[in-house]
C-alpha cells in the first residue's frame, strides 16, 4: 500500500498475513522459535464483507480463531484453504490460524 491507499476515506478493509516461521527468535539452545501462521482480517464497513483467503504456504488450512462479530461462530466454522471466502461481519475482525 501506499501512502494514498492509506488516506483513502472509503478504504474501510484490510487483511494481513502474519508469518510465523518469518525471521524467528532462538531458544537457549539454539533451535529456532517459530510461531503460528495468522490471516487477520478487519471489516470497519458498517455491513458484512466477503474477503478470499490468498496464497500464502502450499496446502495451508485455515482454522477460524477469532470472530468479533459472531463469537460462537469460530466452535463450528469449517477449515478453510486459499481461495476460499469467509464473510466478516460489520465492524468486526476475524482472525484465522493456519493448521499445522
Amino acid at each position: 500500500m501506499n501512502s494514498d491507499d492509506w488516506a483513502d476515506p472509503n478504504a474501510l478493509s484490510l487483511a494481513i498475513y502474519l508469518d510465523g516461521s518469518d525471521d524467528p527468535d532462538r531458544a537457549e539452545d539454539g533451535t529456532l522459535l517459530i510461531d503460528d501462521d495468522f490471516l487477520v482480517m478487519v471489516n470497519a464497513w458498517w455491513e458484512p464483507l466477503g474477503f478470499t483467503l490468498p496464497a500464502t504456504r502450499p496446502g495451508a488450512v485455515w482454522q477460524a480463531e477469532i470472530d468479533s462479530h459472531d463469537p460462537a461462530a469460530t466452535a463450528e466454522a469449517p477449515e478453510r484453504r486459499e481461495g476460499d471466502q469467509v464473510t466478516v461481519g460489520p465492524r468486526s475482525i476475524a482472525v484465522f490460524r493456519a493448521v499445522p
